[in-house]
């Protein structure tokens, strides 16, 4: 494995959920060792005290492509890049805009940015070591954001998830530009689970503001919803016990048979 402190590379580094504590040695080191880092602002925030004397670019939220572009620019002029990501770049992150941006150069100029994709830790995973084994078995996860979905699909995507009888991670439940999707989803929701089914509603996962409160389908909507909150819906076998959220490692006719 090639160092990531290299000259004139692009390393696509994932932060993890937002705790520091929960960013890998891999993403750290890299870091440290790069010449300047780019990223959302919100992200870089995050990693302030691993960049206080680093020179860093800011980018908005929705300009992706644009963060991913300057970042295959800076390494091509032989800077040592850090192009964070919340969570893990390919999950929801950075990987597609930067191999997008990569596929718009000839094969020799992208091989020659020298990139590398270092994973992080999920919200989905961050989450669910909060509250018991609610992803033990087979799980899909879901955007409720119709920037680059539309609802429709998103909501066949949900249905067909539930009727599979899947747990079901939920990222970016709602914001101030979609503030009804999650009662949307909601309704689906009801038509596959039951009221008293388990449901956990997680927000800053491993920040200091983080908080973990287990619910119900039926008193799930009582709660707030918005952009950094996680949603996990159990399969039809899972449970709240003692304060957990449990579903069984073993499939119902698998433990009865």
């Amino acid at each position: 494995m090639t160092d990531p402190v290299a000259a004139g590379r692009l390393t696509l580094i994932g932060i993890g959920p937002g705790g520091l504590d929960y960013l890998t040695r891999r993403a750290e080191r890299a870091i440290r060792g790069c010449d300047i880092v780019v990223g959302y602002r919100l992200y870089l925030e995050l990693i302030i005290p691993l960049i206080e004397d680093k020179h860093y670019l800011e980018f908005p939220m929705g300009a992706e492509l644009e963060r991913a572009q300057e970042s295959v620019r800076l390494a091509q002029e032989g800077k040592r890049v850090a192009l964070v990501t919340g969570g893990d770049p390919g999950i929801y992150g950075m990987a597609e805009p930067v191999y997008r941006a990569l596929g718009k150069m000839d094969e020799d100029a992208a091989a020659a940015v020298n990139l590398e994709v270092i994973p992080g830790v999920t919200a989905a995973t961050a989450s669910a070591a909060l509250i018991g084994t609610p992803l033990i078995q087979d799980f899909a996860v879901i955007s409720l954001s119709d920037r680059f979905v539309p609802w429709e699909v998103i909501e066949k995507r949900l249905r067909n998830t539930l009727e599979a009888d899947l747990a079901v991670v939920i990222y970016e439940p709602a914001s101030r530009h979609r503030p009804s999707h999650m009662m949307k989803a909601w309704r689906i929701i009801s038509e596959y689970r039951k009221a008293d089914g388990p449901v956990a509603i997680v927000r800053d996962a491993t920040r200091p503001d983080e908080t973990a409160t287990l619910s119900t389908v039926g008193g799930m909507m009582e709660l707030p919803y918005d952009m950094k909150t996680t949603v996990i819906i159990g399969n039809s076998a899972s449970y709240l016990d003692r304060g957990l959220f449990l579903t069984p490692r073993e499939h119902p006719d698998v433990a009865q048979g």
